[in-house]
């Protein structure tokens, strides 16, 4: 799964992957290095009007139209790529509400001896990449909305089992427009783990594990590196 993320250089992160007008990340510039469900993060989607890319922000936890909204409970932070296109949670939004999540690196929870190790993964590159994510607007009838997302995963890569089974979907550049499209089902191709970028993983500070931090120190390496956790 994944359950939270980074995106640490907005700015430099939205020019290198979308094609938005000049100026329109200016909202997103504050870097965040512990994004957390419930939270409102920069996704992108197809534009109403243009039929171009738009940047927005949404609350990260999809709620379905037909759900009892933000009181009934947390939303759905991911979805299965395997069974997103029948689940009645995600297959309406699957076919016609995609968008694209950016991100430089996500977190996950190895289990080790007496807790859990928190890692870091990102490219080996350094360079920021899109997770494939779905959203969705509920409404309580009375003209508030709630717009909110969630983030596909797929089989983690043969690098990062030893972490977590699962992963987020990373879609290739050329992939996001194919991805936007409500005229076009993805390709299953899409999903497979070997799509995505070579990545690193990198133990971390259990300071990441509070979604009150949200600064540079979730990033610092652990002090003590669990030797089953080393992975490159």
């Amino acid at each position: 799964m994944c359950g939270r993320y980074s995106l640490t250089s907005p700015e430099d992160a939205m020019r290198l992957l979308f094609d938005l007008p000049a100026g329109v990340t200016g909202a997103w510039a504050q870097p965040r290095f512990n994004i957390a469900p419930s939270q409102i993060a920069p996704v992108v989607r197809q534009g109403s009007d243009s039929g171009g890319q738009e940047l927005v922000g949404m609350i990260w936890g999809l709620l379905p139209g037909w759900s009892r909204g933000p009181d009934g409970g947390a939303g759905q932070i991911n979805a299965r790529c395997e069974t997103a296109a029948e689940k009645p949670t995600f297959r309406a939004a699957y076919r016609q509400r995609r968008c694209l999540v950016p991100s430089d690196g996500f977190y996950e929870w190895q289990k080790i001896e007496g807790g859990k190790q928190p890692y870091w993964i990102s490219r080996i590159d350094g360079e920021p990449f899109v997770f494939a994510g779905l959203w969705e607007t509920w409404s309580d009838g009375q003209g508030a909305e709630t717009v909110s997302f969630t983030i596909l995963t797929t089989a983690a890569a043969l690098a990062l089992r030893p972490i977590h089974h699962r992963m987020p979907v990373i879609l290739r550049k050329q992939d996001h427009a194919d991805w936007l499209d409500p005229n076009t089902m993805p390709s299953p191709e899409l999903f497979a783990p070997e799509q995505a970028p070579r990545l690193r993983a990198r133990p971390v500070s259990h300071r990441v594990n509070s979604p009150r931090n949200d600064d540079a120190a979730c990033l610092q390496p652990a002090r003590i590196i669990p030797a089953q956790g080393s992975l490159f």
